[in-house]
């Protein structure tokens, strides 16, 4: 499908907008400053002037109208166009200052994400049904603990051959006494289960821990290795972790008053859409 610039007749160089057409498909690219150098009534009569031709030249044209109208009115534009506003987030802190017009009805998804580099904006996401589309991936470092039965029988040895005057307050200042019971618990975690961070995205579900994530990279590596029974153990423990925090989730939602959260819940575990 081949596309070309088009030209109005009366092209005022002044607005800031570009027009290419795709096949039937006429797209207009505009900026708007937040002190431009002419009237804004001015810019709707170049837009209205701009659709006019369009559908004179190409009756069966379908026009788009995207960019950053700051903070030009929607209805003025609706007004002066006669086309259609399909953005209602906010796509710049609380405001939506970018928008996108469409002639007829084309787009049955239109999201606001955020976007990969810096900047203000988020990119609006507008796309037909039959095309995937996904969000940019965002990714966190998150903090836990690993615990092993090694580890547990290590920590009470230690434990148990422990002086019991260990946790004894040196003084009658109570907050004194929590402080050093606080102080020497906390050590005892550091030492048998010291704390470790591993990456988690947004791709992943919700059912993914940190713990969980872990364990999935030891099954991984443990597949690699040939070690085919020690991955098969860790995966049946990994199920019923799964299984644990799924359960947690659905615990909080009443099917009674909550059933397209519960069902939404439902295809989020199994993995299905909803036209499966």
């Amino acid at each position: 499908m081949q596309s070309f610039e088009w030209v109005p007749p009366a092209i005022d160089s002044v607005f800031e907008l570009l027009w290419v057409g795709v096949g039937a498909t006429f797209v207009g690219g505009l900026y708007h400053p937040p002190r431009p150098q002419y009237y804004t009534e001015s810019l709707l009569k170049y837009l209205e002037a701009c659709v006019e031709e369009i559908h004179q030249q190409f009756p069966a044209a379908h026009i788009v109208l995207a960019g950053d109208f700051n903070q030009m009115y929607e209805a003025d534009v609706v007004d002066y166009t006669g086309l259609t506003s399909i953005v209602y987030q906010p796509t710049c802190g609380t405001n939506i200052q970018d928008r996108i017009f469409v002639s007829s009805p084309c787009y049955s998804s239109v999201r606001v994400v955020k976007v990969v580099v810096k900047s203000d904006h988020k990119t609006i996401v507008a796309h037909q049904e039959s095309v995937s589309c996904s969000a940019p991936k965002t990714k966190v470092r998150k903090g836990f603990r690993k615990r092993t039965p090694a580890q547990n029988a290590l920590f009470l040895q230690d434990l148990a051959a422990m002086e019991a005057d260990i946790w004894e307050p040196i003084t009658n200042d109570c907050q004194s006494g929590f402080d050093q019971f606080y102080a020497t618990a906390l050590g005892l975690l550091n030492k048998y289960y010291p704390e470790r961070t591993i990456t988690i995205t947004s791709r992943d579900p919700e059912y993914i821990t940190p713990d969980t994530k872990a364990k999935l990279r030891r099954k991984n590596k443990l597949m690699r290795a040939g070690r085919i029974k020690e991955a098969d153990a860790l995966a049946e423990r990994i199920g019923t972790d799964i299984t644990k925090q799924n359960s947690t989730g659905l615990r909080h939602i009443n099917p009674r008053t909550s059933a397209r959260d519960m069902w939404a819940a439902v295809r989020q575990v199994t993995g299905k859409s909803h036209n499966d």
